[in-house]
């Protein structure tokens, strides 16, 4: 079984605006990604986060929430918390909010190329361009638990590529992520018909 870790503690200064808020097809990207994962069958649900608005949304929504009082301390703060209260698992799989293309079928694709073999890290890819959500096995959370700064996985990954599978996804916009408000315009602005979560 895996874990999913939702890292929800950035502070969007690309975007220079909080961007979990930020609406998609009638819902927050935060929402978004807390139903997406939700729907897929995870032992543990994780939310990491520093806004009291946010954690209060974890608690409704019945995962279990994770205070980041040092947020600012980068994206490692994030990935070692969630990792310090998940249970015993075959492995974790860390999701970022600005993702609001994702959906159940990609993530459970990633899920069962995960259960072929799960000594792998599991990386989902567009014509060799990486993205996320990543999923670590847990022969891994000694690694995960050293990082420091604002540093995520792909330390871990680029140094032991023998380890990783990358998985093909067919649709560049599925890993699409929002980063600035130049990428949320053009979020706005595809149909997004074929994307029916």
């Amino acid at each position: 079984m895996i874990s999913a870790i939702i890292m929800a503690s950035g502070y969007s200064k690309r975007m220079k605006k909080d961007k979990l808020f930020l609406e998609y097809r009638g819902k927050t990207l935060i929402q978004n990604t807390i139903d997406n994962v939700l729907k897929c069958g995870f032992k543990q649900i994780i939310l990491v986060a520093r806004e009291r608005e946010i954690l209060q949304l974890g608690k409704e929504n019945a995962i279990c929430v994770i205070e980041n009082k040092n947020a600012d301390k980068g994206m490692s703060e994030s990935i070692k918390l969630g990792l310090a209260y998940t249970d015993d698992c075959d492995g974790y799989m860390f999701f970022t909010i600005d993702q609001p293309l994702l959906n159940t079928s990609i993530i459970n694709k990633l899920i069962e190329f995960f259960e072929q073999d799960k000594k792998y890290i599991i990386v989902p890819h567009y014509r060799g361009r990486r993205g996320s959500p990543v999923i670590f096995s847990k022969k891994f959370k000694q690694d995960l638990m050293n990082l420091e700064g604002d540093i995520g996985g792909r330390k871990i990954i680029d140094g032991c590529l023998e380890e990783v599978r990358f998985v093909d996804i067919d649709d560049e916009k599925v890993l699409f992520d929002v980063d600035t408000q130049k990428d949320y315009e053009t979020l706005l602005h595809w149909d997004g018909a074929e994307y029916d979560f």
